[in-house]
C-alpha cells in the first residue's frame, strides 16, 4: 500500500478550510491545504485585497453565473436578472477575503431550527462556544458572550464615525418603533445598531491574515496554491487522497488517510458529485462511477435574496474608501409571526463599479442604496457538474421566486425601506431614484412584481450538502460533518448547514469549523 504523502488534506483555503487545516496543523499534523486561486501578497507588500470598506469583485473570484429564477417569461415576471455574476472567492482567504467584512452571528432560533431537524449537537448554547473561540470582539471583550482571544477581530463604529446618511437611517429606524441595538451580536433579534465588522482601521481581517498567519510557519504545514481538486480519491468506500488539477496541466494525487473538503457550498458539493458520491444520474454525467448514492448532495441550495434600491447622492456627500456597510436594522416583516425576517441595511458611498452591471445602465459614479435582504428564505435551488470536463463551470439553479412568502416579505421590506428613502433627511440628500416610484411601491401587484424581476443574492450560499440524522434521506453529512457511507470524508463549510442562517454565513461559517477542528483527532 502506497504511504500517505500527509495526515489531513484540505480542500479550499477560504473561511472553513484556513481554519480546519490551522488547527490540525498546530496540534502537530501534517497538513496539505489546497486552493485553487493564488495566494495573497507578503505582509508589508501592497494588497488590495486588505481594504476593508469595498467588496472585491475581480482578479480574485470565481466567475460563475447563477440562474435566479426557473421558469421565466412574460406570463411568469421575467427576472431582470436571469443569470446573475456569482462572484464567490478564489484566493487564499476564500470569500472571507472578498466579501464585506460583516462579522454577525446566526441568530438562537436559528440552530433551534437546526435541533428540530434531528442535530441536537448544534444548539445555541454549544456553538457559542466556537464563535467566542473564532474571536476578539473589540467591543465587549470576554464575558459569557464574546471571545478575547480569537483570531478574528471585531468591532463597530462609534457614532462619531458614522456618515450622516447613516445616522439618518438610523434614526428613522428608531421613529418607526424600532429599539435600538448596542450588540447585534448578542442575539436581540428586532433592532437597529452598528454592524460588527472584521476590519481595524479599515483594514480587513480575513481567515489568510489571521488563521494562516501562524500556521504558515508550523513545520508540518503545506499550502499550494493553484491547484483546483477534480475529485477524491476513493478505495471501495473509503476517501485516501484527491486529485487536483496542476497549473501547467495534467493530474496528481495526493493520498492522505483524511480528507476534508472546504470548496464551499457550490464547490464542495460539485467534487462530491465528480467522485461518485450524490445523486446516481448527477454523478455518471459528471462522469463519475456512482459509489455512494446520496440523493440530497447539490439539492437544498440556498441564499439570501436581497432587493436594492439604489439612488444618486448630492455631488460631494459621498466619497470612495470610506465604509460602506455600517448600520443595519433587523425587523419583522408581519407576513407571519416569526420574529425578524429580514435585514434592512443603509448601502453608502458604492463607487458604480462596484455594483455588477450598473456601471453599463447608468453613469452616475457613486450611489446609496437601501437593501432588503431575506433572512430565512423558503426557495431552494441545485448545483451540479457542468459537464464530464473537470475544469467546466458548475450548474447554480437558486430557484428565486419559487416561494410566495419570500415575495410577500420582500415587499414589506421594500415598504419599509421606501417609508426611509422618502423621508425630508433622504429627499435632499438624493438626487435620483433609479427604477423604483410611489406608485409601484403602493400598488401590491406592481410591488410583488417588481420584487420578482429585481431581487438578486448575497453570495451567500448554504445548504446544498446539508448536515442531518439518518432518518432524514436528504442528509449528506453527520453532526461532526462527516459524509454518510463515506469513511475518511468530511464537508466542513456553508454547504452543510440545515437551513439558512439570519446572518451573513461568514462567520458562522468560522464556528463551524472551530467546532469540527476541536473534535478532529490528532
Amino acid at each position: 500500500m502506497t504511504a500517505p504523502d500527509f495526515d489531513l488534506i484540505v480542500v479550499g483555503a477560504g473561511s472553513a478550510g484556513s481554519v480546519v487545516a490551522a488547527r490540525a496543523a498546530a496540534r502537530g499534523r501534517r497538513v496539505l491545504l489546497l486552493e485553487a486561486g493564488p495566494d495573497q501578497r507578503p505582509p508589508g507588500e501592497p494588497n488590495p485585497l486588505r481594504d476593508g470598506t469595498r467588496l472585491i469583485l475581480d482578479g480574485f473570484n470565481w466567475d460563475y453565473l447563477a440562474n435566479l429564477r426557473t421558469g421565466g417569461g412574460r406570463g411568469s415576471g421575467r427576472a431582470l436578472w436571469e443569470r446573475f455574476p456569482y462572484r464567490l472567492g478564489k484566493v487564499v482567504g476564500g470569500s472571507s477575503a472578498v466579501n464585506g467584512v460583516v462579522a454577525m452571528r446566526a441568530l438562537p432560533r436559528d440552530f433551534d431550527d437546526w435541533v428540530k431537524l434531528g442535530n441536537p449537537d448544534w444548539s445555541w448554547d454549544r456553538v457559542l462556544p466556537f464563535f467566542r473561540t473564532a474571536e476578539t470582539d473589540l467591543d465587549f471583550p470576554g464575558g459569557p458572550s464574546h471571545g478575547d482571544r480569537g483570531p478574528i477581530p471585531v468591532r463597530r463604529p462609534s457614532g462619531g464615525e458614522l456618515h450622516s446618511l447613516e445616522l439618518a437611517f438610523w434614526r428613522e429606524c428608531t421613529r418607526m418603533g424600532l429599539p435600538e441595538v448596542p450588540d447585534l451580536n448578542d442575539g436581540t433579534e428586532c433592532g437597529v445598531g452598528a454592524v460588527p465588522a472584521n476590519a481595524v482601521g479599515g483594514e480587513r481581517m480575513d481567515t489568510a491574515a489571521t488563521y494562516l498567519a501562524d500556521a504558515r510557519t508550523y513545520p508540518g504545514f503545506e499550502l499550494r496554491t493553484g491547484r483546483r481538486c477534480s475529485r477524491v480519491v476513493l478505495a471501495g468506500r473509503r476517501a485516501v487522497g484527491v486529485e487536483v488539477l496542476e497549473p501547467g496541466g495534467g493530474t496528481t494525487t495526493v493520498r492522505a488517510p483524511e480528507v476534508v473538503l472546504s470548496a464551499g457550498a457550490i464547490g464542495s458539493p460539485v467534487i462530491l458529485q465528480r467522485s461518485g458520491i450524490g445523486p446516481a444520474n448527477r454523478c455518471a454525467a459528471a462522469g463519475a462511477e456512482p459509489v455512494a448514492d446520496l440523493p440530497g448532495v447539490g439539492q437544498n441550495l440556498a441564499d439570501h435574496p436581497s432587493v436594492v434600491i439604489w439612488a444618486k447622492p448630492v455631488d460631494g456627500l459621498c466619497r470612495t474608501g470610506v465604509p460602506w456597510r455600517q448600520v443595519a436594522a433587523r425587523v419583522s416583516s408581519g407576513v407571519a409571526d416569526d420574529g425578524a425576517d429580514l435585514q434592512v441595511w443603509l448601502l453608502n458611498n458604492v463607487p458604480n463599479a462596484a455594483i455588477p452591471g450598473f456601471a453599463d445602465r447608468l453613469d452616475w459614479p457613486m450611489v446609496v442604496g437601501i437593501s432588503v435582504m431575506l433572512l430565512r428564505p423558503g426557495a431552494r435551488g441545485c448545483v451540479y457538474p457542468g459537464g464530464a470536463d473537470p475544469a467546466a463551470p458548475p450548474v447554480i439553479h437558486l430557484g428565486f421566486g419559487s416561494a410566495d412568502g419570500d415575495v410577500e416579505r420582500l415587499a414589506h421590506g421594500v415598504r419599509l425601506a421606501w417609508r426611509v428613502l422618502r423621508s425630508p433627511v433622504f429627499a435632499e440628500s438624493l438626487e435620483q431614484v433609479q427604477l423604483w416610484s410611489d406608485r409601484i411601491v403602493t400598488d401590491d401587484r406592481l410591488l410583488r412584481g417588481a420584487v420578482r424581476n429585481v431581487m438578486s443574492p448575497g453570495w451567500h450560499a448554504v445548504g446544498s450538502a446539508r448536515m442531518g440524522p439518518d432518518t432524514d434521506p436528504m442528509a449528506v453529512v453527520d453532526q461532526d460533518c462527516r459524509v454518510r457511507g463515506i469513511d475518511g470524508l468530511r464537508v466542513v463549510d456553508a454547504s452543510v448547514f440545515p437551513t439558512m442562517p439570519s446572518a451573513p454565513t461568514n462567520l458562522t461559517t468560522l464556528m463551524l469549523a472551530e467546532k469540527i477542528a476541536s473534535g478532529m483527532e490528532g
